[in-house]
């Protein structure tokens, strides 16, 4: 009976081409999963600092309103910073003496456009 010995010592150790495309093409696709990640991130970001900015705008604007006469309470508009546009549009209920402002600030963000809301009522003062 012959016994056939193969040295498997000569056998060659190492990655195949194949090998090696297939682990390129899934690091590229995590790295692609992970750039979109981070784009994304920073859209979020960008879009929270404008909102953030445009609650501040709207509520200054309320504040600014009380500091004025009663009478001087009326709907308006202005043009904050090249980016925000604040309008605000007054309600008065006569027999209260009572004017419910609504004061909305919009931009253009990398979401789109985008508006935020603050209401207040102010009361004729005595």
């Amino acid at each position: 009976m012959m016994v056939n010995h193969k040295d498997k010592s000569n056998k060659k150790q190492g990655f195949t081409l194949v090998e090696v495309l297939i682990a390129m093409m899934i690091l590229a696709i995590a790295l692609l999963a992970l750039a979109a990640v981070v784009i994304s991130s920073t859209m979020l970001l960008s879009h929270s600092a404008d909102r953030e900015t445009a609650v501040s705008l709207a509520i200054g604007k309320l504040d600014d309103l009380e500091g004025l006469d009663y009478d001087e309470i009326t709907n308006g508009s202005e043009q904050v910073g090249g980016k925000f546009t604040l309008s605000w549009v007054v309600s008065e209920d006569v027999t209260k003496e009572i004017k419910d402002v609504t004061v909305s600030a919009t931009w253009r963000g990398v979401l789109g456009e985008r508006t935020v809301n603050a209401e207040r009522e102010y009361g004729k003062r005595k």
